[in-house]
């Protein structure tokens, strides 16, 4: 009997938990929605720019690692986050596994605190050249942008090898990979949805098209190829194949300049600049976009089922 009560007590705390947490996403929608007031629910904040690759769709300052973020700084960072309504947390970089500060503190510590904020769900999103497997994230997105040597040809010779095993010895219950479509990889889409597929180690894939910040123009594809390419993604996951986007997100893709709703997710960057939306909208890249969340997030506001339904399962 007194090891039931603990039990129950567990239960009903987890419970109520979820009710929590299932009941603001209304209000929050009633709020953004009806009384226009434009909150986040999700945060994407940069810890480092470090990085251990050179990727040709990076940025060239991109390229040059110059900060560790204080860990007090990001406390404050997503205490304001937290304040202003978002409930999800993504840390990135350069490559945030990199992160370190003069404590000895590591990333595992910054997803600590971002619960201990109040923050409800943590993501990795990781190049996937570093071991990850003893991470505190609740969902890890590896970025790899084609099969093999397509990959390779964007972010580097060997590093398909070294993600794939890095992903298929993690155990990480909630693991995903990401591609960004570009004219030089766009042919490989259809060969990571099977690698997807295939491979035990992956929940799902999500689509990203490249968006031509300054100096990366050149692996814009063609708007009718890009489309083509959408199509061509939609059509395997109505066949069942575990693709993350949902088919009125990739349909909103299709559609150059459609209204943007990105201020669902605050940016704050690795100098600490605090932006209401994407960054694309500060470098006037909204119009090419590339970013699928975007889609994602337009579909969400107009009450698409299935966009819905794909959110949910990912963040809930």
């Amino acid at each position: 009997m007194s090891k039931q009560l603990p039990d129950l007590r567990e239960q009903t705390v987890s419970v109520l938990d979820n009710l929590r947490k299932t009941s603001y996403l209304p209000w929050w929608y009633f709020r953004s929605r009806i009384l226009n007031q434009k909150r986040p629910l999700q945060t994407v904040l940069f810890v480092t720019d470090y990085c251990n690759l050179k990727c040709k769709h990076c940025m060239e300052e991109g390229h040059h690692g110059s900060r560790m973020k204080p860990y007090e700084e990001i406390r404050k960072e997503l205490e304001y986050s937290y304040k202003r309504g978002s409930r999800f947390i993504d840390f990135e970089g350069g490559e945030p596994t990199l992160w370190r500060d003069s404590e000895g503190r590591v990333l595992n510590d910054l997803y600590r605190l971002a619960k201990e904020v109040g923050f409800w769900s943590c993501t990795l999103t990781t190049n996937g050249q570093r071991p990850f497997g003893d991470t505190l994230a609740d969902s890890v997105w590896v970025s790899v942008d084609g099969y093999g040597k397509y990959h390779d040809l964007i972010r580097g010779e060997g590093t398909f090898e070294k993600l794939d095993k890095n992903i298929r010895e993690s155990g990480h219950p909630a693991l995903s990979i990401a591609m960004a479509v570009n004219n030089r990889n766009y042919k490989s889409v259809g060969e990571l949805i099977q690698y997807a597929k295939d491979n035990p180690a992956i929940q799902q894939i999500a689509f990203n098209f490249h968006t031509p910040f300054p100096g990366t123009e050149e692996l814009m594809m063609d708007w009718e190829l890009r489309n083509k390419v959408i199509d061509r993604i939609i059509a395997y996951k109505k066949k069942g194949y575990p693709v993350m986007n949902s088919v009125s997100g990739l349909r909103t893709m299709k559609k150059r300049g459609f209204p943007k709703d990105c201020w669902i997710a605050n940016y704050i960057l690795i100098d600490g600049t605090k932006l209401p939306n994407c960054p694309g909208s500060v470098l006037g890249a909204c119009d090419d976009c590339g970013f699928s969340m975007a889609g994602e997030m337009y579909s969400v506001l107009r009450m698409k089922p299935d966009t819905i339904l794909a959110g949910m399962r990912l963040r809930m």
